[in-house]
């Protein structure tokens, strides 16, 4: 199996700050968290675009800080979120493709959150694919629903999503598909052949995809945004702590860790310095 991948999704939820205001929001507190999980042994690192007090935002100021800090001092992929919010429009929501990025996530449908509709309209994912294309951002590609598989099938076919292509399929989310072991796998056989990828897990299940990520040859992600417990009701005391657990389960499971320089050929990126 290749080597384990482990993203680092270190920014909380807004809802989550809230609750717990001590959580990283600030440029200097995510940069350290970031810091901290690439010596666990994260390769990539999943940023969104949030103001100083950890809200959502099309300022980059805060988002571009947060870059240079990291860029300072390890060599970590940066992936920016395209996500936004739903009234925003593709541009705006977009915003951190400006930012000194190597990645980005891409949307290629629509589904439901709870009670909320997640938009992403068919010019909207053309427009990001391609603009994604031109500033030569390789897409970490979202997957809450297996027609969002074959949504992205044409632009792999036209060259602008470049293979191997890396998916992130998402298991958990309220409205979307289930974290149940046969989903899992139903996903992972839909892929294009050669395709890379891993799994978030929402809804309390981000520890338990990642091992099936390890046992299936995936890769895995931890992090803020998607728990900030360790256990249910104990929280983490970091991102790194959580990274850390990655590790040790996929080394005892006889999976290597990637480094960041790895993962960059894996995925045809230019090498940072």
């Amino acid at each position: 199996m290749d080597s384990f991948i482990i993203t680092v999704a270190p920014c909380p939820p807004h809802a989550a700050i809230r609750q717990f205001p001590d959580l990283p929001h600030t440029p200097q507190q995510i940069a350290d968290e970031v810091v901290r999980a690439w010596q666990a042994g994260a390769a990539i690192v999943h940023l969104h675009v949030i103001d100083e007090m950890g809200k959502a935002t099309q300022d980059l100021t805060a988002f571009n800080k947060t870059v240079a800090l990291i860029r300072e001092r390890c060599d970590i992929i940066i992936e920016g979120s395209t996500g936004g919010a739903v009234p925003m429009n593709a541009a705006d929501r977009s915003v951190a493709l400006q930012a000194d990025i190597e990645m980005a996530s891409l949307n290629p449908g629509s589904v439901n959150f709870a009670d909320v509709a997640y938009v992403n309209s068919p010019q909207d994912i053309d427009y990001w694919v391609k603009e994604m294309h031109r500033r030569k951002i390789r897409p970490a590609i979202a997957i809450f629903d297996s027609s969002w598989i074959a949504n992205t099938l044409p632009y792999i076919e036209q060259g602008l999503i470049p293979q191997p292509a890396f998916y992130n399929m998402v298991l958990g989310q309220i409205g979307a598909v289930p974290a149940t072991p046969r989903h899992a796998l139903f996903l992972v056989e839909s892929l294009p052949p050669g395709s890379l990828w891993e799994f978030t897990g929402h809804g309390g299940h981000d520890l338990e995809v990642s091992m099936w990520a390890i046992a299936l040859g995936g890769h895995g992600r931890a992090g803020f945004e998607d728990n900030v417990f360790y256990t249910p009701g104990v929280r983490a005391g970091s991102n790194a702590q959580m990274v850390e657990r990655l590790v040790r389960i996929a080394r005892e499971s006889g999976r290597d860790i990637a480094a960041p320089a790895q993962v960059r050929t894996m995925l045809s990126l230019p090498v940072k310095h």
